[in-house]
């Protein structure tokens, strides 16, 4: 199988590298340091179970990919995804499929624009991952997919795909609804990445010090879930914070990875979307639109020139 995978960051070079080891023709979309770092040696995995190494890999920028893929795992940022979306058709195979491990709610949306809903499979990642330097990537917890149809009638490929990645040592968790699914994710992503970005801390610290302040974020999130039709219970908020004691407590978040490296954040796609959507939907989010404004003047605050003086 012939898999391309625009992005090769944390999430997208993790995903890959596992795919490649597991004898998958893998192409890489990266650049920089990083991208000759994987092009001369290879990928390093420092993973809880001990540190893998790939050999040096296929990659290349992306106006230089050619050929057709049958699976496209797309994991860069937001802001990039319109710009790799458009690009898709021509490199998909007539029956490839595209995997957007993005943050946020709407990113099959918007690669299903470009390349038909039949081609999406709605997916994400579950990881508490990084870059340690180019090259090199460290996982501090057990990673895993979440697939779902997209579209009815997808079963069969998400069936597929999950054994794709099963053999490759990455767990899947199957869906029905990939809307439930998007929004589980949710509960998790605005509340922790705000607080973790705001204080400085790791997930386990909000979870030990800032309980009260995350769960009534989470809450915040489930009501306008079920405001859209998803099917969560308030129960997943206090499974979310076990997951995160057991499994999750060394976790920086990405948005904290934004804020430290002076990088704009995601703040529009996690917390501003569902304070956006809640408004629409006339459901209140005091606390995740406290947080959304906070994270904001973060962000005016790294991307300010330096006083002079």
């Amino acid at each position: 199988m012939r898999i391309l995978v625009v992005g090769a960051g944390a999430v997208g070079g993790y995903f890959g590298a596992r795919l490649a080891l597991a004898g998958q023709d893998v192409t890489f979309v990266a650049r920089g340091a990083h991208a000759e770092a994987m092009r001369s040696r290879g990928l390093i995995l420092r993973t809880p179970t001990g540190e893998v190494r790939t050999p040096p890999l296929r990659v290349a920028p992306l106006d230089g990919v050619r050929g057709s893929f049958d699976l496209a795992l797309v994991a860069v940022k937001w802001p990039s995804l319109g710009d790799v979306s458009a690009k898709l058709p021509g490199l998909l195979a007539a029956d490839g499929l595209a995997l957007p491990l993005l943050n946020g709610l709407e990113s099959e949306d918007a690669v299903a624009r470009e390349v038909g809903a039949s081609r999406v499979l709605a997916s994400i990642a579950y990881m508490s991952a990084g870059l340690s330097g180019p090259g090199e990537i460290e996982t501090l917890a057990p990673t895993r997919a979440g697939l779902a149809p997209y579209r009815p009638g997808q079963e069969a490929r998400v069936e597929a795909t999950a054994a794709l990645l099963e053999r490759a040592g990455i767990p899947v968790r199957r869906g029905s609804d990939y809307r439930a699914m998007l929004w589980e994710k949710m509960v998790w992503n605005a509340p922790f990445n705000a607080i973790c970005a705001l204080t400085g801390q790791r997930a386990g610290v909000v979870v030990e010090r800032m309980e009260d302040l995350l769960r009534a974020a989470m809450l915040e999130v489930i009501a306008v879930a079920r405001a859209e039709g998803a099917d969560i219970s308030e129960a997943t908020a206090d499974a979310m914070i076990a997951l995160t004691r057991a499994e999750f407590p060394l976790t920086e978040p990405s948005m904290l990875q934004d804020v430290r490296a002076g990088r704009a954040t995601e703040v529009d796609i996690l917390q501003g979307a569902v304070v956006d959507r809640g408004r629409r939907a006339g459901i209140g989010t005091p606390v995740l639109r406290t947080l959304a404004t906070l994270v904001r003047g973060l962000s005016l605050r790294a991307s300010a020139p330096p006083v002079a003086g």
